[in-house]
């Protein structure tokens, strides 16, 4: 048990978005709890792609050296493919706009959330409480939050004092339910089945392909290792492991770019699923709390920019924290510019992500799309720019950026 202590900010979550946030947090001399239910190395559900904007925000975090080091696979673009059609393109300068790096990175993410959370565990000004479980929000006399009730690995429920709480709890956040703030997801329920495959040729290629209304989202990790999501509605799963194996054969046989990838391979160890891959929230801020990451709300990208959501999502609400903690009278407008910026940072890549699920639906329109994309290297260039996340959809607006994306790499 802790005698109660009171923390500057306790953080709900220890994924990306939780775990970079209470770094930013600690970074600025501020007293951090980090509080998950689970302990690290954990296996996790995930399309395991960093997008090449991720890189910088891992570097400024100390992160992105240990990640190589731990083995890393670099991922310089995209392959697009449906039954009828293929393409592929490189993560490309567009116009000004430019990945540091010029590449993404696939890595487990079992290693992605351990080296962040072994750096937590090392700052001074971050205590680590792995095993905790989140269990109700604690509000003052005037409805503030200030903290939550949590129960310890004996079992041992005991109030956790904190001048401002952020969840970072993912999908269906508990945090965000208990306080209200969830809502109903009004989009049909979809889940994912995640397989790994040893031994698999060197590709420096993330992979997108798409099955009607059901896709597969694929990147190579480390060592040879390829990682391969199948999102299909609810109605398909059932049967349990084996039932999981035999969709993911079976829908394998329909997207033939991916199985030549494959090859036989069997995939080398149980089949992972999460969902449903969706939620939403009535707001993200409150007097004495804030949501991040996943527990914002949810629209499965398709291109695999989760993490990148996570991570810059935890650079916005950072420093809104830290201005609502060294002047709290000000702390009203801090919270609204983090809602602003996500608003304008997230809000057209969630309509994109929409727009394409919504594509999905229809059919033979993503056989359309995707040859449309073979013949128009301009805008599949665009696409790939946007996806990557080095490209802000405002860019969109630039006729150099058009232009830039006619012209060939080199």
């Amino acid at each position: 048990m802790l005698n109660p202590p009171t923390f500057d900010a306790l953080i709900v979550g220890a994924g990306p978005a939780g775990s970079h946030t209470a770094l930013r947090l600690a970074r600025a001399g501020h007293r951090v709890g980090l509080l998950d239910a689970r302990s690290f190395p954990r296996a996790k559900p995930c399309g395991e792609f960093l997008s090449p904007a991720c890189l910088p925000m891992l570097q400024e975090l100390e992160l992105l050296d240990p990640l190589i080091d731990a083995g890393a696979a670099q991922v310089r673009g995209m392959h697009i493919a449906s039954p009828a059609h293929q393409t592929q393109g490189d993560y490309s300068p567009l116009g000004g706009y430019a990945s540091s790096h010029g590449h993404g990175l696939g890595v487990r993410r079992e290693v992605l959330d351990t080296l962040a959370v072994e750096a937590a565990g090392k700052h001074p000004g971050i205590r680590l409480l792995l095993g905790w479980r989140a269990e109700q929000p604690l509000r003052a006399e005037d409805g503030r939050v200030c903290g939550l009730t949590a129960r310890d690995p004996e079992g041992h429920s005991a109030p956790l004092r904190a001048r401002f709480l952020i969840a970072a709890d993912g999908l269906h956040s508990r945090i965000a339910r208990e306080l209200g703030w969830s809502r109903p997801a009004s989009t049909p329920p979809r889940f994912a089945i995640v397989a790994r495959f040893d031994e698999v040729p060197e590709r420096q290629m993330a992979g997108l392909h798409v099955l009607g209304r059901d896709y597969f989202a694929a990147c190579p990790i480390d060592g040879g290792s390829y990682t391969a999501n199948l999102v299909v509605d609810r109605a398909q799963m059932r049967g349990g492991q084996h039932g999981l194996r035999a969709l993911f054969q079976e829908r394998l046989q329909e997207a033939p770019v991916l199985a030549r990838v494959l090859g036989d391979r069997k995939p080398s160890e149980a089949l992972l699923a999460c969902g449903p891959l969706r939620s939403r929230t009535r707001r993200t801020t409150g007097p004495g709390a804030a949501l991040v990451g996943d527990a914002c709300g949810f629209v499965d990208p398709m291109t695999g920019e989760g993490l990148y959501y996570a991570m810059r999502g935890a650079a916005l609400l950072a420093p809104a924290v830290d201005c609502a903690l060294r002047a709290p009278t000000q702390e009203a407008r801090a919270l609204r510019r983090y809602v602003r910026a996500r608003r304008l940072e997230f809000g057209p890549r969630y309509a994109l992500a929409r727009l394409l699920q919504r594509g999905l639906r229809q059919p033979g329109l993503p056989d359309r799309v995707v040859g449309m994309l073979q013949r128009s290297p301009r805008v599949q260039a665009l696409l790939l720019g946007l996806t990557g996340d080095y490209l802000p959809p405002s860019a969109l607006l630039r006729p150099s950026v058009w232009r830039a994306a006619g012209q060939p790499s080199t």
